[in-house]
Order: C-alpha cells, then structure tokens, then sequence
C-alpha cells in the first residue's frame, strides 16, 4: 500500500485499530461494487472517470450531509485508486473513510507519481460545497486547468496531463 498510513491516534498516543473504511483501495473495490449494481461503468478506466463519474454526480447527488461525506470519501477513494493502477502511482499521507471522524481527505490525503503530487478529494469537496456551476464538471478537472495573471484567464492541461507529464 506503498507509504500510506491507516492508523489512527488518539489522546495519549494510544494507537487503535484503523476502521475498515479507512483503506482507499478496498473502499475503491467496494463502491464499484456496489454503484455497478446501479448500471455505472465502474472498471478503474480512464473512461470510468471520464464518463461515469459525472453521471454519479449528477445522478446520485447527497440529499444530507451523511450522504456528502460518504460519497465524497468513495470518489476520493475510487479516483485515486484508479489513477495508481492507471499510473503506477500510490497513495500517500493518511485516507480517512466517511465514517471516521478524526480526519478530512482535503487536506490528508495525497496521490504521488514521481514528483507529481496532488489530493484527490479537493475536486469532490468543492462540488459539494460550490455546487457544478462554480465548480464545473469532473471530466473538465481531468482535461483542463485554469489560473489567472491578473484578469486574463489562462487554460492548461488538467490532471491526466499533469500525471502523465511524470510518467
């Protein structure tokens, strides 16, 4: 599982055992599992990310905040884990699943590939927060970025050019 840690601390230093949910890779292999059962496309493919997870987005939308985090912790965990088979990249820093109170994947947990290292929540929790009009659609984040100098606006490649530029 490469560097990454599930471990969980608490007051004292006491180590406890990780929850279940706090593996990215088995809650990856689970939430396809389950979200195939309701017809998407889930195979750890370029065109699973593409396609199906906006469908996911558009079709599953959270109706409470219990639902938010516990999607939002399976397409973390789903993207990220097919961006390592894809890329032969691995998880680093810790993943903590939705039902796990002590963490927040935004600032957490990470995907590294050579030098490239980027989080794979931060798409999922500005959607949530910022809705799709603010944010734009998960295929866009994977084929264009943007930024600004000054009021120009600039476009550049998204996160599947970015990684494969460290191929």
């Amino acid at each position: 599982m490469g560097s990454l840690q599930i471990r969980r601390t608490v007051s004292r230093n006491c180590m406890i055992e990780p929850l279940k949910t706090d593996d990215p890779k088995k809650t990856a292999e689970i939430f396809a599992m389950e979200y195939r059962k309701k017809g998407y496309n889930l195979d750890f493919s370029i065109n699973s990310l593409k396609i199906e997870i906006d469908l996911i987005l558009e079709n599953e939308f959270p109706r409470n905040n219990d639902e938010r985090e516990k999607l939002e912790a399976e397409l973390t965990a789903y993207f990220g884990e097919t961006l390592c088979r894809l890329f032969d990249a691995e998880w680093k820093g810790l993943y903590y699943g939705y039902k796990n109170p002590n963490g927040v994947n935004f600032y957490t947990c990470r995907i590294k590939k050579n030098e490239f290292e980027f989080g794979p929540s931060k798409f999922f929790e500005y959607y949530f927060s910022n809705g799709k009009e603010d944010t734009g659609t998960f295929n866009d984040y994977l084929n264009f970025s943007y930024y600004y100098k000054g009021t120009e606006k600039y476009i550049t490649g998204g996160i599947l050019k970015r990684i494969n530029n460290f191929c």
